[in-house]
């Protein structure tokens, strides 16, 4: 095992879509009767490490993610996200796909003729904008957190949510940002409030590196990390992040993909802090067995702006930007068709920070 704690180990071809492969989610509850951390925190989160699972409605597999089903709208939230297994089945969609780009314009960057001219065109433009889209989805995130908690202190829903009463809130989109915006403050720099998996020995070490085998691989941020204190901030960015939908009794996801589960568990560390406005970007070189250099963000999380500052429709207008048409458009198109560019990769507005993933 490396140094950072990481899965180094080797997969084989498809390997992450194997029922025995490992990953993890992060379950958020209320606080309200938990032993709490930190002052004035009204979420209690939890790391659950399991078997993928196959995907499968029919026949589940027992103690995997088979066993959690999704809610409605989440599912309709991750309609176009990609899938492998039933669309109710919280399993179909690990490993976390991250951000997805529109096929208009994936059709526009890789018009080429053979798999090493593909290459060219991935290596040149869509490595640098996917990272620009990471950014805009971040900024957009923190957004949201702010425009919920505004909204929530003026309809009653905040109180909901402090007392634990989170099935009173209506509107599912303040919940998210309101349990996002408790990740951020109080979770983004800390470990779980339960980190103890429901078997420990998921977390030791399953084969020697040099041995790849079918079963019991890991897609696992480990507790020796350094990415581990970051951990719940991390499967809120990949959308592996869930609350229990008590109306329905199924899961809800909290945040939908930003970053790949690949990318948190064999590429970054991530952290929030409450005192810058740009993201801070910093490698660190681990040894010499992969994953080699990880890169550790600090993720800007400022005070709330007052209203003089910035008009909180503003906030909510960024926040709900869409990619595609709009006031803020991330793409840009000539005559209907994408152009290899991108247009509002961050907010037009002050005060709202600039990230960086």
């Amino acid at each position: 095992m490396d140094p950072l704690g990481r899965n180094a180990e080797p997969l084989n071809s498809g390997q992450w879509y194997k029922p025995s492969t490992y990953y993890q989610i992060l379950l958020v509850e209320p606080s309200a009767g938990k032993l709490k951390k930190r002052v004035n925190q009204h979420i209690y989160t939890s790391v659950l490490a399991r078997k993928r699972g196959a995907g499968d409605s029919t026949q589940p597999q027992e103690a995997s993610f088979d066993e959690f089903e999704l809610d409605q709208e989440t599912q309709k939230d991750l309609q176009d996200y990609p899938r492998k297994g039933h669309k109710s089945l919280l399993s179909s969609y690990l490993p976390s796909s991250g951000i997805i780009f529109p096929d208009g314009f994936i059709n526009a960057l890789l018009d080429a003729q053979s798999s090493k001219l593909e290459q060219t065109e991935l290596g040149n433009f869509y490595e640098s904008i996917h990272g620009i889209l990471h950014g805009r989805k971040l900024s957009q995130l923190i957004a949201k957190t702010w425009s919920s908690y505004l909204q929530a202190k003026q309809t009653g829903d905040y109180e909901h949510f402090t007392a634990g009463n989170w099935d009173q809130i209506e509107d599912s989109n303040i919940l998210e940002g309101l349990i996002a915006r408790e990740i951020f403050l109080f979770a983004g720099g800390d470990s779980p409030d339960k980190p103890t998996p429901e078997d420990i020995n998921i977390y030791n070490p399953l084969k020697p590196r040099e041995e790849p085998s079918d079963e019991g691989a890991r897609l696992l941020i480990l507790p020796t990390s350094i990415a581990w204190k970051g951990i719940a901030l991390s499967l809120l960015s990949s959308g592996q992040a869930y609350y229990l939908n008590q109306k329905e009794n199924k899961y809800h996801q909290i945040a939908q993909p930003i970053l790949s589960t690949g990318e948190i568990v064999l590429k970054y560390s991530l952290q929030s802090e409450w005192d810058i406005f740009e993201g801070q970007f910093k490698e660190i070189i681990t040894n010499q067995k992969p994953p080699w250099m990880v890169f550790h963000v600090s993720i800007p999380y400022p005070p709330i702006p007052s209203a003089e500052q910035l008009d909180p429709e503003d906030i909510k207008k960024w926040a709900e930007a869409a990619d595609e048409g709009g006031d803020f458009p991330f793409y840009k198109k000539e005559g209907g068709k994408f152009l290899v560019d991108v247009d509002y990769f961050r907010s037009p507005y002050p005060y709202i920070p600039l990230t960086t993933s």
